[in-house]
């Protein structure tokens, strides 16, 4: 019979395991999304991957191999491949990411008009792109899910055993919310939830060690823009050039910033309103709202 310290170390255990599942899911949702072109209009793939990789887990309590070892190394390929698909989409005009075909004037994901349909462009369609890194995504959380059911399978009060895993999880999504809320960076997250992930690795090995190190500089690297200022708000990744005044969101063009006296006959159609108010004698304007204002070069 397991003595009273050990039952209580489990529902420690418990509760730890599922504060990094929840802590974890919401940090990919977010980093992947802000990284793999045009998954941010897809997120959800990367909610469900999570959720299959835990009920996997659970369902591989009884493996006797600990898969909790695959985690860090899985999230090394995972966030290695994303900068690569990133990097090739930045740096090879020859290839394109396609989003749905849109063959529909309903279907909108903005930022992929951008790029003409070329016939000599390579055409990944963002399928191929989703499924790669729904399997990679699945399989790194199996080894979380396992810790968890083993955990349940060895609690002996099954009602101490979910009121820990609910209290877990539920304090996972506000400790993420509240670093979305503060603007901290990914590295942040991500040395949070492997630091959790080391301490239920049961045979720590240089392999575990160098891939946490490399996952953090990837993640940090992958974080800091080339000649722009990189913010990381409650939502998105925003990514700011100065020198030509453009943001994009999580890689996607958002906005670009003109003078209007630069903008020649584009840019004083803003004028008019302020010209039709002063020319009819009304008082200046004191607050001016401007919703989607947009000029194209």
């Amino acid at each position: 019979m397991p003595s009273s310290g050990d039952s209580r170390r489990r529902y420690v255990d418990l509760f730890l395991i599922s504060f990094l599942i929840l802590f974890l899911e919401l940090a990919c949702i977010r980093w992947f999304g802000s990284m793999v072109v045009f998954l941010t209009f897809f997120t959800n793939f990367v909610l469900l991957a999570t959720f299959l990789g835990m009920s996997v887990g659970c369902l591989a309590a009884s493996n006797r191999r600990n898969l909790v070892e695959t985690v860090i190394p899985l999230l090394l390929l995972s966030v290695t491949l994303a900068c690569a698909v990133l990097f090739i989409y930045l740096k090879f005009g020859k290839v394109m990411i396609d989003v749905g075909g849109q063959g529909s004037p309903q279907q909108i994901y903005f930022g992929t008009e951008y790029r003409a349909r070329d016939v000599y462009r390579f055409v990944v369609p963002i399928e191929a792109v989703a499924a790669t890194f729904f399997l990679l995504i699945s399989l790194m959380f199996i080894g979380l899910g396992q810790v968890m059911g083993r955990l349940f399978n060895s609690a002996a009060n099954r009602v101490t055993a979910y009121t820990m895993n609910i209290a877990g999880s539920l304090i996972g999504i506000g400790a993420f919310a509240l670093a979305s809320y503060l603007q901290m960076p990914p590295e942040l997250w991500f040395a949070i939830a492997l630091g959790l992930t080391l301490f239920f690795v049961t045979r720590l090995t240089h392999l575990q060690i160098y891939a946490q190190i490399a996952v953090l500089l990837i993640i940090a690297w992958s974080g800091r823009g080339v000649r722009s200022q990189m913010i990381w708000s409650p939502y998105y990744k925003i990514n700011y050039r100065a020198q030509d005044r453009f943001i994009t969101t999580n890689n996607i063009g958002h906005q670009k910033m003109i003078s209007v006296g630069a903008a020649g006959l584009s840019g004083r159609g803003y004028l008019l309103p302020h010209l039709l108010n002063r020319d009819s004698g009304g008082a200046p304007f004191k607050d001016v709202l401007v919703i989607g204002g947009r000029i194209w070069q």
